[in-house]
Formats: C-alpha cells, structure tokens, sequence
C-alpha cells in the first residue's frame, strides 16, 4: 500500500520479468521430446495405434491431436480424414480439437478452459511454441489436474483459479506471431503436487524440494517418491553418494520396470542448470496412480490446525494495531509528532504486510477464505484504509498551499504506480489505457510548478512563516523526485501499452476473421455472404492500411520507450515483441489475403457446378427419349455427345471440389446427386458411344482441309513475294525485308501445322478410300517441298538484303542532303538582287551561296562513291538477281545534271553583282528613309483607335519629326543627278517635288490633329463620367425599395459631394472649351462643347429628382415604428402580470412561480432596456432625413413610453423585495423540513440497529453495539435540537414578514413530527437498556449455575471413588450437604428458564437462550438424582 521509490522499482522489474516468459531453444527441445514420448504412451493405447514422431509436423493436419483426445476422454470426436487432405482441412480438425477442450471444465474451479493465443492457424503452421503450449494445457488438464484433485490432503492448496487456464502476461507479452502459452500453475495443481512430494516423499528421505527444476537435478528426488511407493526398491543412503546421472538413469529405470512408470525423460534433460519445469511435472505426476496410501491426513490436520492459531494471532495484532492508530489519529498533539506517529505505525504496517497478505490467499477449491482468513483480511483492510487516508489527512493539512502541492504529489504517486489491468478484449485495454493516459497527462502537467513551490517551500523549512516538519518534507522531496525521475518513463510505457493493445486487437480481429472464413462451407448463398463479409471487414474499412498505420506508429512509440527504459532487458522484450508481431502479420496477412480468392472459387465451382446439373439432366432426358428414335435420327442427335462428354467432366470436377471444401450435410447431398447423375451418364453413354466418332471424323477432315488450304495460301505467298523483281531503292528493300522476317516467323508455326496436318490425314486415311490417299499425300508432298524450300532459302535472302539496308538508308538521306543544298541555292540566286539591298545582308546571303554550294559538291562526291559500291554488291550476289539497279543509276544522272546546271547558274549571277553603283544605293537609301517616315505620318493622321492611346503616341512622334531627313534625300538626289543622263534627271526631279510638298502639308496638320485628338479623349472622358452619374441613380432607383432610403441618401450625398464625379464633369466640359476655342470656325469638332453642356444640365436634372424622390420615401419609419409598437405591447402584457402578481405575493405554494416569473421578467427589462436606447438613437438618426413635424410627433410618442418603462422598472423592484421576504420563510421551512427529514432516516437506521442488537449471538457484540447505538442516539438528539432552532426561527420570519397561517400551520405539523420522533427514540432506548440488562443478569445467573455444576461433576467424582467404609459417613455428609445445595441451585436454573422467556431477543436468540437455560436445567436435574440415588445407595 506505501512503497518507497526502490520497492516500486523492484516490484516493475519483476512485472516485466515475469511478463516475458520464453522457453530457449534447450528447453524447447526438452518439451518436444518429453511431449512427444507422453503422447505416444497414450496413442499406443489406440486401435489401432498412432505413432507421432515429429510433434511439430505430425500434428499439423489435426488427426493426432484428435486422436489423442479421443483416448484421453473416451470419447469419439468428428474428423477429416483422407490421403490428400488440404489446409482447410486441417485447421476444420484442428478447431474441432481446440472447440471440444474449450467444452471441458477445470477441476479445481468448475470453470471451461480458456484457450487464449492459441489458434488454428497456428498449429497448422508448426508454431512450436504454440503446439507446446497446447500439448502442456492437455498434458496440465488430463494428468497432473486429474491425479492431484484426488489427493484430499491436498484440495485445501487449490485456488479459484483454472491451472488450465492459459494466458498472456499484461507486460511484455509475446505478440501472436511467437507468443509463449504461458499457464498459471502457481496455487493450483503445481503446489499441490509439489506438496504432495514434499509431505509424502521427500521429508521422509530428509530432503528439500523447493520446486520441478534444480531440486530433481541429482536425481534424489525421483528416489524418494520411488521410496515413497516401494521402499524395498531404493537404498536412499546409496543413492546420496552417487553422481547426479547415474542416480537420474536407475530411478528412471526402476520407474519404468517396477512400476511401470514410462521413461518420458533422459538423464542429460535434468541434469542441466535449469531443468525444463512442465516436463518434470509431466513424468512426476505419473508417480500419482502408484502411491499406496491416499488417505493419511494427519500430518495435514496438524498444519491446518497450526495455520489457524497463526491466523488468530494475527487477528489480535491487526486489531490491536487498528485500536492504537485510532487512538494516536484522535490525540491533539503538533503536526510533527502526528507525523512522527504516522512513520511509527507505517514501519509497522510494512514489517507485518508481506506476512499477512500470505496468510490470507484463499487455499480452498471454491475460492473463498476460511473464516479465520476473512476476518484476518476484514481486519486488515480497514487498517489499510485508515493508514492511508490518515496519510492523505497529513498531506492536505499542511498550511497553503503546501496542502494543496501534497494532495497533488498523492495523487500523482497513485498515477504513475498504477498498474493496467489487462481486459479480456485488447480493444477494451487499449481505450482504458487511453483514458488513464489523457487523465495523467492532465495530471502531470502541473509537475514543474508545484515542484518549484515545493522547493522553495524546503529551503525555507516554513510556509508563510508557520514551520513545517522537516522530516515530512525531505519524505515529500523524496516523493517528488521519485514522480520527476518516472512520470516521462510511465507516459510513454502508457503510450506505447494502447498502441500495442490496439495492435494485438487487430490480430486478434484478424485471427478470429479468419476463423469464421476458413471452415467447412454452406450452401452459395452462405458462401456469397462470408464473401461480402470479408470485403466489408478488410477492403471496404482498409484494414491493411489500418494496420501498417498502427504498426508505424507503435514502432517510433516502442523506440521511444526502450530507449528511455535503458533497461536492456526491456528493451529487448520491446524489441522481441515487435519482431514477433511483424512474423505473425507477414503470415496471417497472407492467410488473410487469400480468403477472397478461396471463397471467390468456391462460389465459380457452385456456378459451374448448378449450370452443367441442369443442363446436363436435360440433355439426359432428351437423350435417354431418342434412344427410341431411327438410327439416322440418333446418330444426328448425338454428333454433339463430345461437348456433353466435356460437359459431364466439369460437373464432376466442381462437385468433387464441392464436396471436399463443404460440410458434412452438403458433401452428402451432392455425393448422392453425383452418384445418380453418373449412373444415368454411364448406362446412357455404353449405349451411344459409338456416335461419337461420326462426328469426329468430319471434325477431322474440315481441319485438314482447312490446314491444306492454309498451307498452299503460305507456300504460294511466300514463293511469290521472294521471285518478284525488285528496284533497288531504300523502300523498296525494306519492305523486302519486313516480308521476309514475316516469312521467318511464320515458317515454325507452318511446319509445327504441317505436322498436326499429318496426323489429321493419318486419322483420316483409315476411313477414305486409296485414291483420295494418294491425292492426299501427293498434296502433303509437295507442301512439304515448297516449305522446305522457303525455310533453306529465306535465312540467305533475308542476310545479303539486310546488308543493303545500311548502305541505302545512307545513300538516301546524302540525296535528301543534296536537294536541300540545291534548293537554296536556287533561292539564294533568284532574290539576291544587288541594287536592292542594304549591303550587310547581301554579304551574308553571299557567304550562304558559296557554302551551299560547296555542300553540293560534296554531297555528289559521297552519292557516286556509295551508288557504285551498292551496284558491284548486287551484281555479284547470287540470290539478288531479282534486284533491278536501273532506277538507282538514273537517280545519280540527274543528280549529276542537276549540278552542272546549279554550277553555271551562279557564274552568271556573280557578273552581274560586280556592276552596282554606290550613289545609286545612297540615294535609294534617303528616298526609302524619307518615304518611310511620311508613311508613319499620314499613318498618325488617319489612325483611329482609342483617342487617349492615339494622342500619347502621336504628341511623341511629332515632337520627335526631323528637318533632317529631308535635307538628307535632297542632297543625295543632288549628286545622282550630277552622274544620270538628262532623261532620267527629269522624272527623278519630279519625284522628289511630290516628296517635298507632302512634307510641308504634313506640318500644316500636325496641330489641329493633335487639339482634335485632346477634345476627343476629354469628351470621352466626360461621357464616361456622366454614365457613372446615370448608372448610380439607377442603381439608387432600383435598390431603394429593398436597402431602404436612407442608406440610399446617404450614399447619394457621399457620391455627388463636391469632390464627386459630378463635380469632374464640370471642369471636363470648361477644358473642351478651351480647346474648341482652337479650332478655326469651319471644324466640325467646335460644336463639341455646346452638346457636352447639354448633357451636362439634364445631368443635373436628374440628380435633383432623384434626391427628392428618396427624402419623400416613408420606408425608413419602418423598423423603428415595429420596434416601438412590440415594446409598447411588452410594457403593457408585463404591467397587468405584475399588477396580479403583487396581489397574490404572499402566497408561499406560488413564490418559487412567482421567483422564476420575476426573474424572467427582470431578464426581459434588461434586453427591452437595450430596445429604449436604440429607439432614441435611431430617432435622432431618421431626424436628418424627415420632415419636421414627423420628427417631434416621434419623439413625443417615445418620451411617454420611456416613462412607463421607468414605471415597470419600481413595479418590479417592489415585488422583488416581497418576494426576498417570502422566500426567506420558505427557506427556512425547507431547511427544516430536510433537516427532519435527515432526522428520520437517521432515526430509522437506529431502529433498525436496534433490532441488530437483539439478533446479536453474544452478550459482548450487544454491548458493544448498544454502546455505538447510544453514541449515535446523543448525537441524533443533538440534531434535534438545531431542529427546533430552525423552527423558532422560521416562525420568527412568518410573524416579522405578515405571512399567511399556512406557513404557521407548516411549521406545527414539523414541530409535532419531531417530537413524536424523540417519544419512539426514549421508548426504544429504554427498552434496548432494559433487555441488555436482563440479559446481562441472565448471564451472571448462567454463570453461577455452570460454574455449580462444574464443582458438583467433581465432588460426585470424589463421592463416587471411595475407598473404604470408614469414609462412607462422611461421604453421605457431604452428599446431603451437595443435595441442598442443588436445590437452591435448581431454583435459579429455573428462573433462567422464566427469565429467558422474558428477555425481548429476536426469535434466533431468544430461542438460543431458553435452548441453555432449558439445558442447563436438565444438568441440574440430573445432579440431583444421581446425588439422591447416590444417597440411598450409601445409606443402604
């Protein structure tokens, strides 16, 4: 309950070993070989008998393991038997194993096995780590759980859980993919059959035996349990001096041949550092059925009787313990010695836990405690308890806020200890875990700061100056480091434990899944629905996906955590079980993944399987009804029996895979179907299987025509193709080419069809007569022949054409090459024209010529070089004579031809180029200069386009227009006119006067073009704003009816304010008239301004209509007349409520009505208070746009509403302040009334203690509890009290606050109830000290009379042994004298009888009492006549 920081650690350190059990390879090997022996003990008890050899494998199609059971139980269990069994098989017999041991129940708890983590799939898969564990759960149940239950001595040790119970640990456990069955076997029939050695054999020999591993290692201890049986059979003093094998191998032997006792171990499987447990248990629990005596139980009585004085000692020391702490908690002494006292008693409570939490483990089959232990353990839990909140109490008392940092520190010591209790479902456990994780989370956040308060608290040893104990606070350092040093380590093993839950419940979903999906199948329609299961289960919510996420995501959490553990031992268990886990999903998700196509075949068989049984049953009938017909008739009707022969092989193939993959009910069902289907198939087919072969015969003739045809079609083809004649060209030859590679190909597929064409015609010539023989194999010789041909010549051919390929393909392209140069060539000539021009390019295109032509030049040297190379290849190739070179040597000639022609070309054009004029190209140069720039000009003046654009551009290309240009042309024309003749100065003046002249009328109209290009953009731009203007009163027109007037004003006001659009237009239209003022009288353009001015007025029309049209909209009164009218309405319906309110006020059955009225209301004045406020400042608002009178008339009607609100705000105050005084009273009633009402039920639990008092077996316990009872009586009379306060109190309030009588009558009707209540608690407790007195004096007169007769039993002993007559007189003295005695005494034991009929017990005990009295009567009466038989006898 309080561990220290390193006993935490101690204790994790053991979860996590004992959470991880795996078996090394050694003791693997053991089991397997112990196992296997034992199974083979049983199954050569079979008829007839079965031998395992391999375990691992010979188990793996479920045949043994049933066959193992069978015998086990004696009982006969379904099977799948067979040579070629499949795996569905096998897991059917496998779950049929695990089902009928699921059935079974435990001996010691009465419970079923549970068999968790161990699965079909698994033993079919050879796990060996699983098939052992399943053998040892068998091996647990069938033996060692059998053998031990019926030791008697030994039932006591069992406990309530199942040893055949197999389970996982909660810490580290194995993942499914090599999980260890790990079975609890402490407790249960291990101790008992380690007790059994223990009391039977080895105290006998003088020996100890702790445990089934290094304890049996010499060997010692199988001589003793064979002593134990036979001890004519061992000399135990010989056995302790020899070496451990040689004692191992003589008690195996003699087990084997004097007992009888199989040899299921070797020597060297002991005598090892740590024997393997289960297989030593597995041969000692043999020894069982020949130990002599079952029944000696004395030895046992003896301990029992020991463990029950322990167990009442330890009762009177926990009780003691409890007295005293309940004492030292109530003493009033200083926080440190509390303290102090509370470290005492817990250094005792620590000494004394381990002991009696021992003590009190239930040893009895059923599981419960012996009384003894329930009172030990009743005991002890209460003390706990009490320890642990008198610690918590010391905590929370510590001055603020160290209280507070204590009961945050307890709490967290309680979180990061709490131990995960693992579920039966993984998905339970991860979703608990997860809880618990967000809540320490939360928990532990708050870490660093309490931890630095705390320590400041330390250093300064005080909290705000008032001293803390020291000790209390280096335990609370302690603490904290201890939460510090493991809260980041808890939180991450918390993380890491749900992921790795949620994993587990996948696998297990998995596993379970495919359970139900690999089992003995139903009919299609079940089989169709596991089919839409496993599709909803996997693909339709990604379960794959699902998984691998999760499996990520534990694999970054485990890393995590192992690395911050540090522990290597944790570490490689985290790291074990994600290795295994990755092992079993890498085999199960390829299971799973398999399903779908399994059951997708099966339901393929049942469709195929349906479809060919109804086909072929009606084929059936029509065939079995034509047997009757003609022959011809017959033998037409069965040319088709072929397809009902493939028919009727289908249906047997999916129904024989039908019947192995269903259950037993269907197998059965379709075997008989088969069986009658078949036999009408095989009485049909003796009678027409004849037919058949007419058919075939014509099948088989179609095909070698058929195959004869194709043959000749190829032959024939291909003979053509190879002989026609061939230009040489690179097409030509590749097409060639392609045709023969076609050939290639296709001359395997023909010969492999020439020889099935063979054996068709063999077939056929059995049945033709000789002369279509001859014809036939004539056909077939000569296919043959040309084939043969075709094959030896296409290799040949095919080579030397595809050695012309490359030399074509090149041959090609320097022609294409040559052309292309020619081409531009030609180009280059026919528009290089010297005189035209400008120089640079012409001495490019110059450059181009002569490299144009040098390419030529080349390019004919290469085509004549390869055109002879191919023409030599051609001739002198033997298989190529079909190749014509004629069309390839005319190419070359023309190519030739084409040269010269290209050569003679530019020798001309170079003469004519040496004859240009440098004055003749200056001058063309200016003129070109000059006409280009008066092109650009006119270009300006005619331009239309956006006025804006146009006049940017042309203001930059007048401004930039230069003279020079001009003179330039004027001075060249001047020099050339000096070189021409006087014919051509003529007409080269004139052009140059035309030039001229459009060069002084560009400058005229440079100007105006320009102003009329400025009125245009300025005119545009007004008109564009003008529409803006038109386009928002529009938009004001339109939008008034649903946005509301007065935003429309406002907006109206805002758009045409000085600085607006309208504003623009003004001084647009004064710039258009400035610049028409420009233009000369004759411009159209200067009426410009007087239409803009036009536009302008009806412009302002407009706007002045508008405005007066919006002012006059009464839309704007809207809202604001809705909202006044709803808060008048409100102001009256709350008025008259609160008018009837006031007059009822005083009824208290309507004040919790009339609170919850008010206080609605008074919610309601708060909300309509807003509604005042928004009126006025709307009013002031609508003012600005309304008519004057309209505005006072509204501010009229508001002024009187806000005076009846005021009105309603006092209404309301007043009641509210009845009210407070109502409900005061009614308060107060009610306090009083739970107060009774806590009185009563107090009242009553008296009562019914009470009662308890007189149902008490003894005197001391009613005592006791009439103490506590009249403890708890004063303190119920105390209450009573405060009760009555209250009710003075309340009737106080009901005079002072004018209430009605109800409220008085109320407080009566309490007041009379309370005192009936102390009337029936005097009267009880009266009569319960009256009863316990009786009975008291019921016991002291009990008493006297038991302990008289005591006295009297040993004086009539005295009496009765007389030795003498001389002591006869004296002896009758004292007889007379005990005979008076024993009549007085008689008197009182019958007034114990009277007084116990008396006594007011509850029945048991009244009856229990009179029982004693009644019988200590008859002792009385007895005394008497023996001492008066005694008397006459001595007088006589």
């Amino acid at each position: 309950m309080f561990k220290t920081k390193g006993s935490f650690a101690c204790m994790r350190t053991m979860s996590n070993h004992m959470g991880s059990i795996f078996f090394p390879d050694e003791q693997e090997a053991v089991q397997k070989r112990t196992f296997t022996k034992w199974i083979n003990t049983h199954l050569a008890k079979r008829n007839p008998p079965l031998v395992v050899n391999d375990l691992f494998e010979d188990i793996k199609d479920g045949v043994m393991l049933l066959a193992l059971l069978e015998v086990l139980s004696g009982q006969k269990l379904p099977c799948e038997q067979g040579r070629h069994l499949k795996r569905i098989h096998w897991v059917a017999n496998i779950g049929s194993a695990l089902k009928f041991l699921e059935g079974r129940r435990s001996m010691y708890r009465g419970s079923p096995i549970k068999l968790v983590n161990i699965n079909s799939t698994d033993i079919a898969d050879g796990r060996p780590s699983i098939v052992l564990g399943l053998m040892w759960t068998i091996i647990l149940y069938f033996q060692i759980e059998e053998l031990t239950s019926n030791l008697p001595q030994l039932q006591s040790l069992s406990s309530s859980t199942s040893s055949v119970d197999s389970v996982v640990s909660s810490e580290a456990a194995s993942p499914p993919t090599k999980r260890k069955v790990v079975t609890k076997v402490q407790g249960n029939a291990k101790k008992a059959l380690l007790k059994w050695v223990q009391y039977t054999a080895a105290k006998q020999a003088g020996i100890e035996v702790k445990d089934f591993g290094r304890s049996w290692r010499s060997g010692v201890a199988f001589h003793s349990v064979i002593h134990a049986i036979r001890p004519e059979l061992v000399d135990m003093e010989k056995v302790k001096g020899r070496s451990n094998r040689e004692n191992l191998n003589e008690a195996f032997t003699i087990a084997e041949t004097e007992l009888g006792i199989p040899r299921l171990l070797d020597p060297e499987d002991v005598d090892v550092d740590k024997p393997d447990e289960k297989s030593i248990m597995t041969y000692v629990a043999q020894f069982l059925k020949h130990y002599p005596d079952l029944h000696n139980t004395t030895e046992m009585q003896e301990n029992d009787k020991e463990d029950r004085l322990m167990l009442r000692d330890l009762k009177v020391w926990v009780e003691q313990f409890e007295r005293d702490l309940t004492r030292t908690q109530m003493a009033e002494v200083s926080l440190q010695e509390k303290y102090q006292s509370f470290k005492h008693f817990r250094v005792q409570y620590e000494i004394k836990r381990k002991q009696i939490e021992l003590v009190i483990q239930s040893s009895r089959k059923d599981g419960k405690l012996s009384l003894d232990q329930a009172m030990v353990k009743q005991a002890w839990d209460r003390v706990s308890s009490r320890l642990l909140d008198w610690h918590k109490y010391l905590d929370k008392s510590l001055p603020a806020p160290l209280g507070t940092i204590g009961a945050w520190l307890y709490r967290a010591e309680a979180a990061v200890r709490e131990e995960i209790i693992v579920q039966q479902a993984h998905e339970e456990t991860a979703n608990t875990i997860h809880r618990k994780l967000e809540q320490h989370k939360d928990l532990l956040k708050n870490l660093d700061g309490h931890k630095k308060a705390f320590q400041g608290i330390h250093r300064a040893r005080s909290v705000n100056g008032v001293p803390v104990p020291l000790e209390q606070l280096d335990d609370m350092a302690e603490r904290f480091n201890f939460v510090a040093s493991t809260s980041e380590l808890h939180l991450l093993k918390m993380e890491f434990l749900e992921l790795k839950y949620r994993l587990l419940s996948l696998l297990v979903l998995a596993e379970s899944k495919l359970k139900s999906w690999i089992i003995k199948y139903g009919r299609r329609e079940s089989v169709e629905l596991l089919l839409q299961n496993y599709i909803s289960v996997i693909e339709n919510s990604k379960f794959f996906e699902q998984y691998e996420v999760t499996y990520q995501i534990l694999k970054r959490a485990a890393e995590m955590y192992a690395k911050a553990n540090g522990s290597v031992e944790e570490a490689e268990n985290v790291m074990k079980f994600m290795n295994e886990t990755t092992a079993q999903w890498r085999n199960l998700s390829v299971e799973v993944r398999s399903v779908r196509s399994m059951l997708e075949e099966v339901i393929a068989n049942w469709d195929r399987y349906s479809s060919t049984v109804a086909s072929l049953q009606a084929w059936l009938e029509d065939a079995e009804k034509m047997l009757k017909q003609p022959e011809h008739a017959k033998k037409d009707f069965f040319r088709h029996l072929p397809h009902w022969i493939q028919q009727h092989t289908a249906m047997n193939d999916a129904g024989n895979f039908l019947i192995e993959t269903c259950d037993e009910t269907i197998s059965r069902d379709l075997k008989q179907q088969l069986l009658l289907l078949n036999g009408r198939w095989r009485e049909l087919f003796m009678k027409v299987k004849q037919y058949a072969r007419a058919d075939e015969f014509d099948r088989m003739r179609k095909e070698y025509l058929d195959g004869v045809a194709t043959l000749s079609t190829f032959a024939d083809g291909t003979n053509r193709k190879i002989s026609v004649p061939v230009e040489v060209s690179f097409l030509n030859v590749k097409m060639f080419v392609q045709d023969l590679e076609d050939i290639k190909q296709k001359v395997p597929v023909m010969e492999a069809q020439y020889k099935i064409i063979t054996r068709t015609a063999q077939l056929v010539t059995k049945e033709i007569p000789q002369e279509e023989v001859n014809e036939m194999l004539a056909t077939m010789t000569g296919i043959k022949a040309q084939i043969s041909k075709t094959k030896e010549r296409c290799p040949v051919l095919l080579y030397e054409a595809q050695q012309l390929l490359s030399p074509l393909e090149e041959l090609e392209k320097q022609i294409t090459y040559f052309y292309e140069s020619l081409e531009k060539v030609n180009e280059i000539i026919s528009a290089l024209d010297p005189e035209v021009q400008p120089a640079a390019v012409f001495k490019q295109n110059h450059q181009d010529l002569v490299a144009y032509q040098e390419n030529c030049k080349k390019a004919l040297s290469l085509i004549e070089r390869n055109s002879q190379g191919l023409l030599k290849f051609v001739a002198s190739s033997k298989v190529l004579q079909h190749f014509d070179p004629l069309m390839l040597q005319k190419k070359v000639t023309e190519i030739q031809v084409a040269f010269q022609d290209m050569v003679k070309k530019t020798g001309d054009w170079r003469k004519n180029v040496e004859a240009n004029s440098r004055l003749m190209k200056k001058f063309e140069e200016s003129r070109a200069e000059l006409e280009k720039v008066l092109q650009i000009a006119n270009g300006c003046l005619e331009e239309k386009g956006n006025p804006e654009e146009l006049l940017r551009k042309h203001t930059e290309f007048f401004s930039q227009l230069d003279q020079r240009v001009l003179n330039a042309f004027l001075k060249a024309c001047d020099e050339l006119t000096d070189i021409l003749p006087e014919q051509e100065q003529h007409s080269l003046q004139e052009a140059v006067r035309k030039l001229h002249k459009q060069w002084k009328d560009l400058q005229a109209e440079a100007p105006y073009h320009l102003v009329h290009l400025k009125i245009e953009v300025e005119k545009s731009k007004l008109l564009g704003t003008v529409e803006e203007c038109r386009s928002e009163l529009a938009r004001e027109n339109k939008l008034v009816s649903s946005k509301g007037s007065e935003k429309i004003i406002k907006e109206h006001k805002f758009f045409f304010s000085d600085k607006g659009p309208y504003q623009l237009c003004e001084k647009r239209l004064q710039l258009i008239e400035e610049l028409c003022l420009k233009l000369p009288e004759w411009d159209q353009l200067k009426t410009t301004s007087e239409s803009s001015q036009e536009t302008l007025k009806e412009l302002k029309s407009q706007i002045d209509s508008t405005y007066v049209k919006l002012k006059e909209n009464p839309d704007k009164w809207k809202e604001y007349n809705n909202r006044i009218s709803e808060l008048a309405s409100w102001i009256s319906s709350k008025e008259s409520e609160l008018k009837k309110m006031k007059h009822d006020v005083n009824d208290t059955a309507k004040y919790k009505q009339f609170k919850t009225a008010t206080e609605l209301i008074r919610q309601d004045i708060s909300k309509q208070g807003e509604n005042v406020n928004w009126l006025k400042s709307r009013l002031a608002v609508l003012t600005e746009v309304s008519a004057e009178d309209e505005a006072r008339k509204k501010e009229n009607e508001l002024s009187k509403l806000s005076s009846d609100f005021k009105g309603l705000l006092h209404l309301l105050a007043e009641i509210e302040k009845m009210l407070s005084t109502v409900g005061d009273c009614v308060q107060y009633k009610e306090e009083v009334k739970s107060a009774l009402e806590e009185l009563i039920t107090n009242s009553k639990e008296a009562q019914v203690e009470a009662e308890k008092i007189l149902d008490t077996e003894s005197l001391l316990q009613a005592q006791q509890l009439l103490l506590h009872h009249q403890q708890r009586t004063k303190r119920l009379c105390a209450k009573r009290q405060d009760v009555q306060q209250q009710i003075a109190r309340a009737k106080q309030l009901q005079i002072e606050g004018g209430l009605p009588s109800t409220v008085q009558e109320d407080l009566q009707k309490l007041e009379g109830t309370l005192e009936n209540m102390q009337q029936n608690m005097e009267k009880r407790e009266e009569k319960l000290q009256v009863t316990v007195n009786k009975w008291e004096q019921f016991e002291r007169d009990k008493e006297t009379v038991v302990k008289y007769l005591k006295q009297a039993s040993s004086a009539l002993e005295r009496i009765l042994s007389f030795s003498s007559l001389e002591s006869l007189s004296s002896e009758l003295d004292q007889t007379k004298e005990l005979s008076k005695q024993t009549i007085a005494i008689a008197a009182q034991a019958e007034n114990l009888v009277k007084s116990s009929s008396e006594i007011q017990l509850g029945s048991k005990n009244k009856q229990s009492l009179q029982q004693q009295a009644k019988s200590i009567q008859e002792q009385v009466k007895k005394v008497e006549v023996t001492l008066e038989e005694e008397y006459v006898l001595n007088k006589s």
